[in-house]
Order: C-alpha cells, then sequence, then structure tokens
C-alpha cells in the first residue's frame, strides 16, 4: 500500500523549492546555483540559471511597489536595494535645473522635471524674471530681494542672498558679449545695461590720459590704461619722439605732421609746428 501524501524532504534548496532526501543528489543539485548565471533581474541582484523560476521571481516586481524614489521614478519592494539606490543621488549632480533648486544625474528624470517649467507660470517676480508655478517657491525667492544682498555682479546691478542665483547669472556675462563698449573694454547681451552704461562716458570726465584722449570716471580704468603707455612702444613716429602700441593711435598722430608746418629750420629740412621741438 503506498501512501498518498508527499513524504518530508530531508534536504530543501533555499535557492528555489527544489528537496530530495539524499545528500549526494542535493550536493550536485547546489552546483547549479553556484554557477554562472545567465538569467539575472534588472530590479535587485537575483540572478538565476532556471528560466520558471526567473519569470516566478520577476512576479515580485510587478505588484505595488513599497519603497519610492523621490528623487527620480525608481521603486521597488525591496528595503536594501531601495538604500543602495538613495546612495546615487547623495552623490554630485551633473543635471540642474536652472528655475529651482531640483537636480539629478537621471537625464530622463530631468527631461521629466523641465515639462512642469513649461507650462504657464503663475506667480512671477516683481523685481526680477524669476517665475514658478510652486507658491513656496515663489515666498523663498522673495525673500532674497527683501534682505541686504551678500552677492553681488560686478557687471552689472544684479544682487541677491543666494550664492547659486549668482553664479547663474553670472553665465550671461560669461558668453560671448554681443554690445560693446567703444570707449572701455565693457561688454554685454543686455541692450537696457549697454544704454545705462553709455550715459556713463558722456558725462564730465574726471581722469583725462596725457598721452592719448582717453577719459574715464573710474580710477581704477584709469590705472589700468596709464600701464599701456608705460611699456615700451613698438610703434615710434620719425618725426618727433611720440611712441605707442596702438596702430590707429599712430596713424592719427601721423597727420599732424601731414599738415602745413609754420616752422622750419633755415639749416636743415626739418619743419613743425611744435614751437618746443622747434627750439
Amino acid at each position: 500500500f503506498t501512501s498518498s501524501k508527499t513524504v518530508s524532504k530531508a534536504f530543501k534548496c533555499a535557492t528555489c523549492d527544489y528537496g530530495t532526501n539524499h545528500k549526494y543528489s542535493f550536493k550536485q543539485h547546489l552546483l547549479i546555483h553556484k554557477g554562472f548565471k545567465d538569467l539575472k533581474c534588472g530590479e535587485c541582484d537575483y540572478e538565476t540559471n532556471n528560466k520558471g523560476h526567473f519569470n516566478q521571481h520577476l512576479l515580485r516586481h510587478k505588484f505595488s511597489k513599497d519603497f519610492k524614489c523621490a528623487g527620480c521614478d525608481y521603486e521597488t519592494n525591496y528595503r536594501s536595494n531601495f538604500k543602495q539606490h538613495l546612495l546615487i543621488h547623495k552623490v554630485s549632480k551633473d543635471l540642474k535645473c536652472v528655475d529651482c533648486d531640483y537636480e539629478t544625474n537621471y537625464k530622463s528624470s530631468f527631461k521629466q522635471h523641465l515639462l512642469t517649467h513649461k507650462v504657464p507660470k503663475d506667480f512671477k517676480c516683481p523685481d526680477c524674471d524669476y517665475k514658478t508655478n510652486n507658491k513656496n517657491y515663489f515666498k523663498r525667492h522673495l525673500l532674497t530681494h527683501k534682505a541686504s544682498k551678500d552677492f553681488k555682479c560686478a557687471d552689472c546691478n544684479y544682487e541677491t542672498n543666494n550664492k547659486r542665483y549668482l553664479k547663474r547669472h553670472l553665465l550671461k556675462h560669461k558668453r560671448s558679449k554681443d554690445l560693446k563698449c567703444s570707449d572701455c573694454d565693457y561688454g554685454t547681451n543686455n541692450k537696457q545695461h549697454i544704454k545705462q552704461h553709455l550715459l556713463k562716458h558722456k558725462v564730465s570726465k574726471d581722469f583725462k590720459c596725457g598721452t592719448c584722449d582717453y577719459g574715464t570716471n573710474n580710477k581704477q580704468l584709469f590705472k589700468q590704461h596709464l600701464l599701456k603707455h608705460k611699456i615700451s612702444k613698438d610703434l615710434k613716429c620719425a618725426t618727433c619722439d611720440y611712441g605707442t602700441n596702438n596702430k590707429q593711435l599712430l596713424k592719427r598722430h601721423l597727420l599732424i605732421h601731414k599738415v602745413l608746418k609754420d616752422l622750419k629750420c633755415a639749416n636743415c629740412n626739418y619743419e613743425t609746428n611744435d614751437k618746443i621741438n622747434f627750439k
């Protein structure tokens, strides 16, 4: 008489549902799990050579996930895998949003986030071009305009209390400047800023160069300019002791010698309009 009941197995496999009463068969079976695994789970570190077990395992990931990442769309039912995943977000982020403080290393998540800024903005800052749909971000931003500003731009009148905002603003000045000042080395891409800047050159200049017609109200720029005249002059006038490094200034200077000379030397062909040089 054979019992219809399943006999309890002495040796059971921890990796799959295999069980046996033969120690040798059990050891042989375990070798299957120790070898190279062809089937690897993309959600966790599970791997196997058994297609049936692999399909069964994948079903676990299809159910509702208990652990969801706030930084990207990753989710899992495994606490250990979730902790490991979170470490990715702790390292330096390569993709940073210019409209808010969101940052990530995931291109797909970043693209998805950027779409939130494309919709019409309900909250617009009256003091700058900042806009958002997030009320909390907006309130936080407004505080930067109320307090004393620690971070000021050297190229324009922009100022803020947020170091990140200043860095972002400075990028505007780093790009190629389309609008350049003809009187100094100032350049900008902002039409309004160039107009404002040019007004500085229209007023009377406190600092005027004795060597050329350069003039400015900025002491620092004036000192910088004077250094140009101190270094060795490559371009020299053949008629007088004038020298410069500026080709344009030399051409302009030579015109002085082309006009009719009032003072002529009786002993040689030297002639000039300069009384001091004539003596």
